[in-house]
């Protein structure tokens, strides 16, 4: 076994071990978040929560059920982070500091993987705090996207909406994503995302999978979508799974993301 993958399966354990430990602990009630002003230049994930508290799920089975289908997320975003098979270079200079990946996985999903870097660490933790509120684009969003909670699981796990279309002149397109942060070190941290059985009574006949984490074709749910989606008006997508390894380096902040949407 190479050092390279040495170095991914150390990860994956560091990850796995994490995820037991969390499992585990006896973590507070949602409701138990104490709001405080932000000393901070950024929107902390106990403020977002805060102001997002009345779509708090209430139900206990599906809140563990979510709770269950994000760690898997969570280890194939690493995964796919950390892995070089099959991935090859797209595009060298992407944007500054960006390298621009595309692979097949099972040969029937399209994966992409975009690497940069910016250059001050200590720009960090606005960094990880910017890429998890919905109300900021970060470099690689269309324009046209807008993003919002639809539910609220705890300050980390959310059920996220997120529109966008390519152009002026192109159609809306939509999906819904379970999301959750995670922070496995004080230099790392992984922000994932991943699309469920969630019905939003688009009126669409298609059947949707997830090709990725296939456990979340049975996290079934219902959904208050709004009269636009209901019918028909956006074009229904559909996110096998996104996200983002935020490492701090030394010198610089590496983040490594990954998108895979049907």
């Amino acid at each position: 076994m190479n050092k390279f993958y040495i170095q991914i399966v150390f990860f994956l354990l560091s990850v796995s071990v994490y995820l037991n430990n969390k499992t585990l602990a006896t973590e507070p009630a949602p409701e138990k978040v104490t709001k405080t002003e932000s000393k901070n230049s950024y929107t902390t994930s106990e403020e977002i929560y805060e102001s997002n508290k009345h779509l708090l799920c209430a139900n206990p089975e599906e809140i563990q059920n979510a709770e269950k289908l994000m760690n898997e997320a969570i280890e194939h975003l690493v995964h796919h982070a950390a892995s070089e098979d099959g991935y090859e270079l797209y595009e060298k200079g992407y944007g500054i500091n960006t390298s621009y990946y595309k692979k097949k996985h099972n040969d029937n999903t399209d994966v992409k993987k975009f690497i940069y870097i910016k250059d001050d660490p200590n720009k960090y933790n606005k960094l990880v705090a910017d890429i998890w509120n919905p109300n900021i684009l970060n470099s690689f969003d269309y324009k046209s996207t807008k993003r919002k909670i639809a539910r609220v699981y705890n300050p980390n796990l959310v059920i996220i909406q997120q529109r966008y279309k390519k152009s002026i002149f192109s159609r809306w397109k939509y999906f819904y994503a379970l999301a959750t942060k995670v922070e496995i070190s004080e230099d790392k941290t992984i922000i994932v995302m991943t699309s469920a059985n969630i019905i939003d009574h688009h009126p669409s006949k298609k059947e949707y999978k997830n090709t990725i984490v296939e456990s979340a074709n049975l996290f079934k749910i219902d959904i208050d979508s709004e009269e636009d989606i209901r019918k028909g008006k956006l074009n229904k997508k559909f996110l096998n799974i996104g996200g983002h390894l935020i490492e701090k380096k030394d010198n610089c902040v590496k983040i490594t993301r990954i998108e895979s949407i049907d």
